[in-house]
């Protein structure tokens, strides 16, 4: 639902938010790949420290399989095209809406005059 309604201000941050984790991933991904690259000038075929096979081993860890947030990446795979994502109704709209719950969270505040009004009731 993130991904879908990302326009809309409730969704916006947390899309934001799994946007970042994947740059992260993808730059750890680049990260690895010239360490590799590295080794490889540097070390050759010769065993790496903690007896690893060296450049093989490393070799292996860019793959999708050390991706930290693989799932992320995957749901695109999932997602229908955004004309075919029903509008959200003004009901809905509201019920997401940011400023809503600051009008709630302001009126259940202690001290409130509004909320003074309700406890004595």
């Amino acid at each position: 639902m993130i991904f879908l309604y990302r326009d809309e201000p409730r969704f916006n941050q947390p899309h934001q938010l799994l946007t970042l984790l994947m740059d992260i991933d993808s730059l750890m991904t680049k990260w690895r790949y010239n360490h590799v690259v590295m080794v490889q000038r540097m070390l050759g075929n010769k065993p790496g420290t903690g007896g690893s096979s060296g450049y093989q081993y490393l070799r292996s860890t860019v793959s999708d399989r050390y991706k930290v947030f693989l799932d992320l990446f995957n749901l695109s795979s999932y997602l229908i095209p955004r004309k075919y994502i029903p509008s959200l109704t003004p009901v809905m709209k509201r019920r997401l809406s940011i400023m809503e719950d600051v009008v709630i969270q302001y009126a259940e505040t202690p001290g409130n005059p509004s909320f003074l009004e309700h406890e004595e009731e």
